[in-house]
């Protein structure tokens, strides 16, 4: 005899089972590589002073998802100045004076190898590719001379396809080479910076300019649209940074959805001034969920309630300082379940329950259903 509502409550049942299992087995934990480090030399003098940098995975991941599209007059948007403001604070220290510290920035960028690129991009990308053009080479210098309080403007050279700097100082170049070049615009005084060329140790200088741009036609982009803040900052130290750790651990991976889950973890780094930040993604576009210091003992907390139901991966990051290097967490996965699968879960069970009483219930009512059969008996007889 069939049971329709107790085969329904089974299939269910199993239905439920099986996407339960699937979601624990699922689980996983995807680790981020090393941190993307470069290394510049500056010279003052007869000294040598080598520059580390290090960014974050978390960092890079922030700008690639950046929209990388702009009009002319909006091309400041790329210029960063709070992610290299720690890059230009270590410069700064070793090259205090306004011309020198611009001629270090530029001695910098010149260390980057020139490559047409296609696609603009921020700062933080060119330094990890370590290629750019003119305007690429430009965003950098202009966000490191901005984090250091200089008014800096974009050249645009719509004729030539070019872009460099102009720079205002309290005094005109000493250390030019050539006839100082300049623009005024609005009645400050901007000098030119050219950011490209190969020749680090004798580049051009604040006040050069290429013969190329002899007399051509330039349009001043002031920067008013500048980032004013990241989730991160590239971090930098002259000589080496100490590499950091940051664990990140969920409290539960399961989870109904609107229930919170708490988010624990230890940055190896003996300062409790630190700040870290909690990333979400439910695919490769990473939010950020919120920040928190850590305590005396390098721990944080941090509580986080999604409201929408589905798989999430989260992690951790630190940017570091000009002694640590920056660490990302590795990546865990949490499942925030709908309620109406709680529902029907329970409505399985509840079915499977009805069931089986009805199924007990007939069998005691109708006894005389049951047979018992001897070996060799035809049941049809």
């Amino acid at each position: 005899m069939e049971y329709p509502l107790r085969k329904l409550a089974a299939r269910k049942l199993v239905l439920v089972i099986a996407i339960s299992s699937f979601l624990v087995l699922s689980l996983s934990e995807s680790s981020f590589a090393q941190n993307y480090e470069r290394v510049y030399l500056l010279q003052r003098g007869e000294s040598t002073f080598q520059l580390t940098i290090s960014i974050t995975h978390t960092l890079y991941d922030y700008y690639l998802q950046k929209s990388h599209q702009a009009a002319i007059s909006d091309l400041d948007t790329f210029v960063t100045p709070y992610s290299l403001a720690l890059v230009a604070a270590d410069i700064r220290t070793i090259f205090p004076g306004e011309e020198t510290f611009v001629n270090a920035v530029l001695m910098m960028v010149h260390q980057i190898p020139y490559e047409v690129v296609a696609e603009t991009k921020y700062p933080v990308e060119t330094m990890i590719d370590n290629k750019g053009d003119c305007d690429l080479l430009s965003y950098i210098a202009a966000s490191m001379l901005n984090a250091q309080g200089l008014d800096v403007a974009l050249f645009y050279y719509e004729q030539e396809s070019h872009m460099n700097l102009g720079i205002n100082l309290q005094n005109p170049p000493q250390d030019s080479r050539t006839t100082v070049s300049y623009v005024d615009y609005r009645g400050t005084r901007y000098y030119m910076a050219e950011c490209t060329g190969t020749d680090w140790e004798n580049g051009w200088r604040i006040g050069e300019m290429p013969p190329e741009l002899e007399g051509a036609q330039i349009t001043v982009i002031p920067l008013e649209n500048v980032e004013e803040t990241a989730p991160g900052q590239v971090s930098s130290n002259f000589g080496s940074l100490q590499s950091s750790t940051i664990s990140l651990t969920a409290s539960s991976f399961i989870l109904l959805e609107g229930n919170p889950v708490t988010i624990t973890g230890r940055v190896t780094v003996p300062d409790s001034n630190i700040t870290v930040s909690l990333y979400a993604a439910t695919s490769n576009n990473w939010h950020l969920l919120g920040t928190t210091q850590i305590d005396s003992n390098g721990r944080y907390t941090f509580s986080w309630n999604p409201t929408l139901w589905g798989q999430y991966h989260l992690k951790a990051s630190w940017p570091g300082d000009d002694e640590y290097a920056g660490a990302d967490s590795s990546a865990v996965s949490i499942y925030v379940l709908p309620r109406f699968l709680v529902f029907a879960f329970g409505g399985a069970l509840v079915l499977t329950v009805i069931g089986v009483v009805i199924f007990l219930i007939y069998r005691t009512t109708h006894p005389e259903e049951t047979q018992t059969f001897e070996a060799g008996q035809d049941v049809y007889s």
